[in-house]
């Protein structure tokens, strides 16, 4: 393992103490953390923790260091996202597990929130704010709005025997600090993409480090491009060198990128102040391209975009093109489908986004019996108000249960709130029963009349219908139909081009790479720091192995980015 490593991989593989690898693009980091990982399980009184953002990256994770350790050592590596060793910590072995909040669960619970508060925000706007403020431990300042929102969500959660998402990690941190949860029991603990860690994130990694283990932080702050996530990036990497008196090590060799392409990444980097100096070499060598297109408008751009990227796919490369945003991307859609070239659009959202397609899939789930609670949101949606569902909770528990009038209103319950209530837990009986004889076609009709009956708007409407749209086409149980939305699906074929903006590029590469659009006003964007938006530039302009375009269109000035590139 340590002869396919270069110096400074071997280096990071080789320490046992607290470590940050800064690691440039292309540094084949994933074959230096899958290689120190397998070393350390060598000794088999070594407990080793591999943790990543995605789960798709840990499994390639874990499934990379078995490949190098052997079988043998499956059970002393604990592999896995922030997100999920954190919830494994909240239900002990023999414990019961917490019941997590679907997205139809939290849209729901939200848009109910908010109606009962008389806020004029749509749940979509207020979920940045929740995260927010679980983000910064659940602390919110006394008497704000922003304080009334969230107790008021967390009472909804916690009357319906749920968490949500952010409280994974929240929960486990606070029970670490209070002594109530144990940290795991690491010998060694190795974190990709440190750069995107947030204050939750950073601070169960430093308990764990706290704790006695030690600790191995994988990142590139020039990579770093989730300030709107509340990634700590540069300072997050800084302090924890400082605070744990970490061995620093560049890993600065790239094996993507051809050194032309690197070159001009690197002009525009170094603009950056607030970073990790480093000095990059192209393992590649000299070969590649950059160059600049500027075209009349948006749709003379994606004819250039794609007749120029067309023949090289043709020819079994690689190609992808790059955008700020989504809808940029739109027309060169119609472009790619009137040229019939097989195009993959990465960046876009699924119905199970929408809140209402969120709560539809979620009642859904309820019908067919794969899950028992939840009904909050789906009452919420009918304007049952909270104080009637507290009260049919106080009674009942938190699974819901069909009930005789008379016995509704003496909780308090008004009549025509509980001729409502009665009307839908019957419908909902007669949809369990439907499903359980495999007519699912009868209860999804059914489900889509309840969710047209109570939309609001237009917008409302063409959810439900699209989300309809979408599962009456699919077959098998509705859990199945949810379960290969949730998948990702859509791989791009072989010889397809592949479509998606800067941010969704991260960590992806191609043989040829088209950025489009870079003017001022578009990259940066001026709702983002101008640091962020150029390291956001210098992730697209990395992702390409052998010809990097840089297009503009003629009304717009060129991005100062491009400027500082120097292309030639």
């Amino acid at each position: 393992m340590l002869d396919e490593l270069n110096p400074q991989q071997r280096e990071v593989a080789q320490l046992r103490r607290h470590c940050v690898a800064i690691a440039c693009p292309g540094a084949g980091k994933t074959k230096t953390i899958a290689a120190k990982a397998a070393l350390l399980l060598a000794d088999p009184s070594a407990i080793v923790g591999a943790v990543t953002f995605s789960k798709d990256a840990a499994l390639e994770l874990r499934e990379r260091i078995l490949a190098l350790a052997g079988a043998d050592a499956k059970r002393r590596l604990i592999a896995g996202t922030f997100h999920s060793l954190a919830f494994k910590q909240l239900a002990p072995p023999g414990g019961k597990k917490r019941d997590i909040a679907s997205d139809g669960d939290r849209m729901g619970l939200l848009a109910r929130v908010i109606a009962e508060l008389g806020l004029d925000w749509k749940p979509e706007e207020v979920v940045p704010v929740i995260e927010r403020i679980k983000t910064n431990f659940g602390r919110v300042e006394a008497g704000t709005g922003d304080a009334q929102l969230y107790n008021a969500y967390q009472d909804a959660l916690a009357r319906n025997g749920k968490i949500d998402f952010q409280d994974m990690l929240r929960v486990s941190v606070a029970g670490m600090e209070s002594g109530e949860i144990r940290p795991y029991r690491f010998t060694d603990l190795l974190v990709d993409e440190f750069q995107d860690t947030d204050p939750l994130q950073y601070r169960w990694v430093e308990l764990h480090a706290t704790a006695g283990a030690h600790v191995t932080v994988v990142g590139d702050d020039d990579q770093s491009i989730y300030g709107f996530r509340a990634a700590l990036g540069f300072r997050g990497m800084e302090n924890f060198a400082a605070s744990f008196d970490a061995q620093r090590v560049v890993l600065g060799s790239n094996y993507r990128c051809r050194s032309e392409i690197l070159s001009a990444a690197d002009k525009v980097i170094r603009n950056n102040v607030d970073r990790i100096p480093k000095a990059l070499n192209a393992e590649r060598g000299i070969g590649g391209t950059v160059s600049t297109r500027r075209s009349d408008d948006e749709y003379a751009d994606a004819v250039a975009a794609v007749e120029t990227l067309q023949p090289l796919l043709a020819g079994g490369h690689t190609c992808a093109i790059l955008a700020r945003t989504n809808r940029i991307l739109d027309p060169i859609e119609a472009v790619c489908r009137s040229h019939g070239v097989a195009y993959y659009r990465a960046s876009g959202s699924s119905v199970l986004d929408r809140p209402q397609g969120a709560l539809m899939c979620n009642l859904l789930q309820i019908v067919e019996g794969r899950k028992r609670n939840g009904l909050d949101a789906v009452l919420g949606y009918m304007g049952i108000s909270t104080n009637d569902l507290g009260a049919l909770h106080r009674d009942m528990g938190p699974d819901l249960k069909q009930r005789l009038k008379k016995d509704l209103v003496a909780l308090g319950i008004g009549e025509d709130t509980a001729t409502a209530y009665r009307s839908f837990m019957k419908r909902l009986a007669e949809w369990q029963a439907l499903c359980g004889r495999q007519f699912y076609s009868l209860a999804l009709e059914g489900v889509l009349e309840l969710m047209m009956t109570y939309a609001k708007t237009d917008q409302a409407i063409r959810a439900i219908q699209g989300t309809y749209d979408v599962l009456s086409r699919l077959s098998g149980t509705f859990a199945e139909r949810i379960e290969y939305l949730k998948r990702d699906n859509n791989e791009p074929a072989d010889g397809a081009l592949v479509l998606t903006t800067m941010h969704s590029s991260k960590g992806l590469e191609w043989d040829h790479v088209w950025i489009t659009r870079a003017e001022e006003g578009v990259v940066p964007d001026e709702k983002s720091t101008e640091s962020e938006e150029r390291r956001l530039f210098y992730v697209a302009m990395t992702r390409a192995r052998d010809s990097l375009v840089i297009a503009t269109i003629k009304k717009n000035p060129v991005s100062r980015f491009v400027v500082e590139a120097a292309i030639q």
